[in-house]
């Protein structure tokens, strides 16, 4: 299965969104994403570090279940939270070829927002 960044930001918004610490948000429970895909990108998610959480596998589906954002996914979201900001740092990836990553994103987004900040 190939990693979807736009999964990945639903999710992350998702979760900032939860009303408190102690709300989790299930692979189940995403909006026009089907559980498997959402779990296994909420398993990346937890893998790197972005959340806290925990998966288990079954015979029938994976499933997912996230508690919070980590410092390191509070920062990294708020770089990409911001739709125009979102989409200029997709659109430039696209335009000069580059694969996003999670460095990438951070770059992009960052140069991005300092853009904004000096104009």
């Amino acid at each position: 299965m190939k990693r979807n960044w736009d999964i990945i930001r639903k999710i992350l918004i998702k979760i900032e969104e939860s009303p408190t610490e102690y709300s989790e948000v299930e692979s189940g429970s995403i909006e026009g994403v089907d559980s498997e895909t959402a779990a296994y990108h909420m398993r990346l998610m937890i893998e790197s570090g972005l959340v806290v959480g925990s998966c288990r596998s079954s015979i029938t589906a994976p499933w997912c279940h996230i508690s919070r954002l980590t410092w390191e996914g509070h920062e990294f979201l708020d770089k990409i939270k911001r739709d125009t900001i979102w989409n200029k740092v997709k659109e430039q990836s696209m335009q000069r070829g580059i694969a996003l990553s999670m460095e990438v994103i951070k770059q992009a987004a960052g140069n991005l927002i300092s853009q904004v900040l000096s104009s």
